[in-house]
């Protein structure tokens, strides 16, 4: 869940915040603005955990996470992605572009 959902929230969180701006309405701006942080703590957590249940399970992480998602949601994840939120919160490419319609990345 925080592989993908929040990691979802990673992606879209700054745009929302420069719309909320842009609208004038600087206290939502602020409030997405802590959600998009503590998102990308959740993500680093998530993160590391999985990474470690894998090794502890002798899994490989990337394919083990495929899998995982490919059996609990439905379709591709949609990009675009935030790479660099994404990649500060340790989930590298390799986890979320193969599965991605596209591959289209910010």
């Amino acid at each position: 869940m925080p592989l993908v959902l929040e990691a979802r929230g990673l992606d879209v969180s700054p745009s929302l915040i420069e719309s909320l701006e842009a609208a004038g309405d600087h206290g939502s701006a602020e409030v997405v603005g802590v959600i998009y942080r503590d998102e990308k703590r959740h993500v680093a957590f998530g993160a590391k955990w999985f990474r470690y249940l894998c090794d502890l399970r002798g899994l490989p992480v990337e394919p083990t996470f495929h899998a995982l998602v490919r059996t609990n949601f439905r379709g591709p994840i949609k990009p675009p992605f935030n790479d660099r939120a994404r990649s500060e919160a340790g989930l590298t490419p390799g986890f979320y572009k193969p599965l991605s319609a596209t591959g289209v990345s910010r």
